[in-house]
């Protein structure tokens, strides 16, 4: 598991130019002393610094936003995490880890939202390696791993959620926001053994299947014409009781109730026509 292994733990290393230049100094050294007390001092020099040979071999460059993990004969053995020049002491295996902020853009999944309705879905993560040692032993690819953990957590997310507002829960289309930060959390605890963080997330892709998007772009629509009849007949009632109310207040026409129907009628008919009204004038007096 990840909780085996510490990012804090430092692997053992040394200043690279220190360490280069103590073994600078113990080469020439190891060649004067040769030739000085061997008689063969070419075989001499050329056994003695065999080992120092070998330690020349464990310089190591750490780019920016870098870290090494270490091992030692099978058993892990610390992070070196910061950049710069170093030697690392004999038999000591490292992999080299990035730690740069990362993109990753799942597939387009089809899949049914909360109501049933076939949708498509699509997420892009923003994330980098938090725990360097948890993505090198506790996982075979880091990258693969978030492939499925992430589109495994767009699956479920997209389950639990309708498409659009249906009074039940939060809409994908609706509160994206709130859904957003859901998946970013259910993704982070999916990676987390990985030693993998995540930044951020976001849809890249939100629409319904292709064999049912006509059906629910009519559906909309429909939808979209009763909700603006509905506020046009809210409306009309108000100002027609309003105009009522008005008339009766001022004394201006007293009228039965038969009369109040009609003109109610007759308001509601203007108002409500989808076509400019023709006023009629009555000039018989009656």
């Amino acid at each position: 598991m990840s909780q085996s292994y510490s990012k804090k733990y430092t692997m053992p290393h040394l200043n690279g130019f220190a360490a280069a230049a103590v073994l600078v100094v113990a080469a020439l050294f190891i060649a004067w002393r040769a030739f000085s007390v061997l008689e063969n001092g070419v075989a001499g020099v050329s056994i003695l610094l065999l080992p120092l040979g070998y330690c020349f071999t464990r310089f190591r460059v750490v780019q920016p936003n870098t870290a090494l993990v270490g091992t030692l004969f099978g058993k892990y053995a610390g992070v070196l995490p910061k950049s710069g020049f170093f030697w690392l002491f004999p038999f000591y295996s490292t992999v080299s880890v990035s730690l740069k902020t990362s993109n990753y853009v799942t597939a387009t999944l089809k899949v049914n939202d909360a109501s049933g309705t076939p949708i498509e879905i699509a997420a892009a993560i923003v994330y980098h390696i938090d725990n360097p040692a948890a993505a090198v032993l506790d996982v075979e690819n880091t990258h693969d791993f978030l492939q499925v953990q992430s589109e495994g957590a767009l699956r479920v997310l997209a389950t639990h959620h309708p498409y659009t507002n249906d009074g039940t829960a939060d809409s994908l289309t609706g509160h994206s926001d709130k859904i957003l930060e859901q998946f970013r959390r259910m993704v982070q605890e999916r990676v987390e053994i990985a030693g993998i963080s995540i930044d951020e997330t976001r849809f890249t892709h939100l629409a319904y299947a292709p064999e049912i998007a006509q059906a629910m772009l009519r559906r909309q629509q429909a939808e979209a014409v009763i909700l603006a009849r509905q506020t046009l007949v809210r409306g009309a009632i108000g100002m027609v009781a309003g105009t009522v109310a008005e008339l009766e207040k001022r004394g201006i026409v007293n009228m039965t109730e038969p009369e109040k129907a009609k003109l109610v009628t007759n308001m509601m008919t203007v108002l409500l026509s989808e076509e400019n009204a023709s006023p009629v004038l009555n000039v018989s007096g009656d």
